[in-house]
């Protein structure tokens, strides 16, 4: 099987489990947006009594491809783009920082605000005056998977998997929404962070790869392993600086579609993952830190958040293994997510239809927290 088809089946499967009880329609609103770059509402997402909606407002517009390659793979030399924003209204005098979260492989940015991080990262934006990019995929299915279900307005995130010159189209579209929002407000590029799951967490590992002058730190999240070097390097093309980003990793332990574990994982059995604590040990070795880390044992605060027939665990608990500083400040968190499955961390489970195919999430912790904690220590203040 090929990674473009795990990629998207690790979110399809979500997607059509959810879709099916889920019907989704435009957010409520007028046409007066937050920002002159909106033109519509997002996408309203149907779930459990008390699910919260984005506040945001969505961009579209039409990204130039010059890249031979990409022109190559994917039949135009343009294609749509969209991204859900969020801006509080009331941002600090100062420039403001830009916290992207990148959805899983056929997912909205839509899905990223509401099923995986319950608009916490909206709630946080307000406390600290930052801006919130939901990013989305490319709109065309890759070849081969015309068939897979996707989320309305969902899209791919190719990251290292596809052939390409420089830099991804993707980080490329990243830099061109930075252009976009600078034209209305006033942000730090200095400041600009990125998170996201499943291939959101590879795009994240991409962007410190290919646009180390991008991002000052990462947060990747059950993330696809790509790594500077070695065979999960893949397509990718490390720039020089990619080892200063910082990094605060989480892999999950009893992931069923990206494995802990080197080898396959147990939905994929000729998947050949070079396992989570090797593509932690590669990045460290790429940054040049060494030494053991100081490890904490978060507090288990919520029980039966383990799918035990998976396991064989009642609850999951998380490991927090923090590692020396680099020589310039880079630093890498790990989060050993013992006995979740492959979902985003946060206090509300996921959908318990959906437990077999992906275990529980764990909910100790919201990882949007952590995340924004980690971002605020590498501020360029």
């Amino acid at each position: 099987m090929s990674w473009r088809s795990v990629c998207l089946l690790i979110s399809s499967q979500v997607l059509v489990a959810c879709s099916a009880r889920e019907p989704q329609t435009r957010a409520p609103g007028g046409t007066e947006h937050r920002l002159r770059l909106c033109s519509e509402a997002p996408l309203r997402l149907q779930g459990p009594p008390g699910t919260l909606q984005s506040q945001g407002c969505v961009v579209r517009f039409r990204q130039t491809v010059s890249d031979p390659l990409e022109v190559s793979r994917l039949g135009t030399d343009a294609v749509e783009r969209r991204y859900l924003v969020y801006a509080p209204r009331a941002l600090p005098d100062l420039p403001a920082p830009v916290v992207f979260v990148f959805p899983g492989y056929g997912a909205s940015a839509e899905a990223a605000a509401v099923h995986y991080t319950q608009t916490r990262f909206e709630g946080l934006a307000e406390e600290h005056g930052f801006v919130v990019v939901y990013g989305n995929g490319l709109p065309a299915v890759p070849p081969g998977q015309a068939a897979r279900a996707r989320q309305p307005e969902g899209g791919y995130f190719q990251g290292c998997l596809a052939a390409h010159s420089e830099e991804g189209i993707d980080v490329q579209y990243t830099r061109q929404i930075l252009d976009q929002l600078a034209t209305e407000l006033s942000i730090d590029r200095s400041r600009v962070y990125a998170t996201g799951l499943s291939a959101g967490g590879g795009m994240s590992l991409q962007l410190a790869l290919e646009a180390p002058d991008l991002v000052r730190a990462i947060a990747p999240v059950a993330g696809l392993p790509f790594q500077p070097s070695g065979p999960w390097r893949l397509h990718c093309h490390p720039k020089p600086g990619h080892d200063k980003i910082p990094i605060a990793m989480l892999a999950a332990t009893h992931d069923p579609f990206i494995s802990y574990a080197a080898g396959p994982s147990s939905v994929y059995p000729r998947a050949d993952y070079p396992g989570m604590e090797q593509t932690r040990d590669t990045w460290l070795t790429a940054m040049g830190i060494t030494g053991p880390p100081q490890v904490e044992l978060l507090p288990d605060r919520v029980q039966k958040d383990s799918y035990e027939p998976h396991t064989s665990l009642v609850s999951s608990f998380i490991e927090l293994q923090r590692y020396p500083t680099g020589a310039e400040g880079q630093e890498l968190w790990f989060y050993r997510a013992v006995g979740m499955g492959h979902w985003w961390p946060n206090p509300r489970q996921i959908w318990a239809g959906l437990w077999p195919k992906f275990g529980k999430t764990n909910q100790d912790i919201d990882f949007a927290d952590h995340a924004w904690q980690f971002f605020e220590r590498h501020s360029n203040d």
